[in-house]
């Protein structure tokens, strides 16, 4: 399959320059009608059927092995989740935090991670990484460690600006539990989540899958204490039994279908255009934080209110997001081409 060819299995891109997928990835034609399968499935064939729910069961068993293989983890350690932020509570609920313990995690950090973080009564403390280079963000967080650390939670990719964090490296300093908040890395970078303890994965981001889909890696379940447990718990001996919801076949099949059409070349073909198209903005006078060889999400700024600057973009055909901190964001994925980026600089020269 060639990029061209990819792309043409995307029908939103023939209208947009879709640069989004860091919130909502662009659906495909096959995921969707995946999903339209399963539906049409259960309004003809029932819900209930033995067939159905083996039928189910076996949807469930491939995508765990494709979105294993993805992350470099064994299956039967992956857990089928709604999304990053109930990964996230399943983990920081189970480990029974106290205010005694202290979590190092940053000061770019989302709230689905960071949220569940603060709800735990321990205390929470934020390395400064967002007013440091990358190559410090290393430091920063080794200088928050302390004997009363009980837990490192940190993103691989940081949301705000799309800078990489060194996963590998945080774990061989400190050799401490660490949860990895997985949204804008799996499926748009090469990901190897076995150096984590736990590793949230969103379906419906970098994997364009549907929504309310994702997965957990839990390295050891016998090591967490869950809080609140479901069917599966009495059911599984594996990582499964921390799942919480039964995810509808339907969905399921969708976001195998998205992670059966992610190419090989997809994250050289990402990185590719996430470096073209920072380059274009630099070149173009634009502020940008985010730094050269990073990840696959472009934090820039332009002048007046950032939300009109998004709704201005999406009348000229190009789908971006505003944040928190007055930034703009966009995110290239295997999908984008050369065209997509020319739109997006074209239309900030001119919002300069």
């Amino acid at each position: 399959m060639t990029p061209a060819e990819a792309r043409s299995l995307f029908p939103v891109l023939q209208r947009y320059a879709y640069l989004n997928a860091g919130s909502v990835g662009p659906l495909s034609t096959r995921t969707f009608e995946a999903m339209q399968s399963g539906e049409r499935s259960a309004l003809e064939q029932g819900r209930g059927g033995a067939k159905v729910w083996e039928g189910a069961a076996a949807t469930e068993t491939a995508l765990r092995e494709r979105l294993a293989g993805l992350i470099q983890v064994p299956p039967d350690k992956l857990v089928l989740t709604t999304s990053t932020t109930e990964g996230c509570n399943l983990v920081v609920t189970a480990l029974r935090l106290t205010p005694e313990d202290e979590v190092v995690t940053t000061d770019a950090e989302h709230p689905g991670l960071l949220m569940p973080l603060h709800a735990s009564g321990a205390k929470v403390k934020p390395a400064g990484v967002m007013e440091r280079p990358a190559a410090e963000a290393l430091a920063a967080i080794l200088a928050e460690v302390t004997p009363r650390t009980r837990l490192i939670a940190l993103s691989h990719v940081l949301w705000l600006n799309g800078h990489v964090l060194p996963l590998a490296e945080v774990k061989r300093a400190t050799g401490l539990p660490l949860l990895v908040d997985g949204a804008q890395s799996v499926g748009a970078i090469e990901v190897d989540a076995s150096v984590a303890d736990w590793y949230t994965v969103s379906g419906q981001k970098w994997l364009c899958g549907p929504e309310t889909t994702g997965a957990l890696y839990v390295r050891d379940h016998e090591q967490l204490q869950p809080r609140i447990q479901s069917y599966a718990a009495s059911a599984r001996t594996d990582a499964g039994r921390l799942a919480l919801v039964h995810l509808a076949p339907a969905m399921v099949g969708g976001l195998l279908a998205a992670v059966e059409d992610l190419p090989g070349w997809g994250f050289a073909r990402a990185a590719g255009l996430v470096a073209g198209c920072r380059e274009a903005l630099v070149h173009a006078g634009v502020e940008v934080r985010t730094e050269a060889r990073q990840g696959t999400l472009i934090a820039f700024r332009l002048q007046g209110d950032p939300l009109a600057a998004v709704k201005a973009a999406e009348e000229k055909g190009i789908i971006i997001r505003n944040l928190p901190d007055g930034w703009l964001r966009a995110s290239l994925g295997w999908w984008n081409d050369e065209a997509d980026i020319a739109r997006l600089v074209d239309f900030v020269g001119k919002s300069s």
